[in-house]
């Protein structure tokens, strides 16, 4: 038998043993579920601001934390609009020093502008607009 076979006999057939489920606690499970919605949003959208490109007008959502950090989610919209990445034929390496993922040097001076413009703040707020610190 496997571990999680094993896993799986021990907690009676009712899924992970450490994860519980709630299904005797409907209140707790709506609870629960309604918590791990405002976490998702938080991770992938807290803080984050539509910004176009001023080149290629592809949006991107955009959050920086410092000067020196900038978190972009591209959307398959975006990544299809930017020609740039797709001149990104360089071994899957960035374009742009200190990127990890490739990023095109149009949309980064487009972030820039946007900070300058007060539309994208400079770095995160002393507090969490959605309460988590």
């Amino acid at each position: 038998m496997t571990r999680a076979a094993a896993r799986q006999v021990a907690s009676g057939g009712r899924g992970w043993a450490k994860a519980p489920d709630f299904d005797d606690d409907p209140e707790r499970l709506a609870a629960v579920q309604a918590a791990t919605e405002r976490d998702r949003a938080h991770y992938l959208r807290g803080g984050m601001r539509e910004i176009e490109c001023r080149s290629c007008h592809a949006c991107v959502l955009v959050k920086k934390t410092s000067t020196f950090h900038t978190s972009v989610q591209w959307t398959a919209d975006a990544r299809e609009r930017c020609n740039e990445l797709e001149r990104a034929d360089d071994g899957g390496k960035a374009l742009l020093p200190g990127a990890m993922m490739p990023t095109c040097p149009r949309l980064s001076a487009s972030i820039d502008h946007g900070v300058a413009e007060g539309i994208i703040p400079p770095e995160s707020p002393e507090s969490d607009p959605d309460g988590y610190w």
